[in-house]
């Protein structure tokens, strides 16, 4: 993932989420065509992985931006 400049705003963090998960349920469909064809798919199972560790550090980016927002 490309580092986000610590500034970026919550609502361009929740956009990269959704465009994420976009991207998630159609690596993980590619990954399951490949294999039902007998088709190599470490490829496609590498890229799945980035794609949900990305996500993973996108939710936790949110998280941390709610709670910041949270009154005291």
């Amino acid at each position: 993932m490309a580092e986000l400049p610590e500034d970026t705003p919550l609502d361009i963090i929740e956009q990269l989420i959704a465009e994420g998960e976009a991207r998630r349920v159609e690596q993980a469909t590619l990954v399951e065509t490949q294999a039902r064809c007998g088709q190599d798919i470490a490829e496609a199972q590498r890229q799945l992985q980035e794609t949900e560790d990305t996500l993973a550090a996108l939710h936790c980016r949110r998280e941390y931006l709610r709670a910041m927002q949270a009154p005291p």
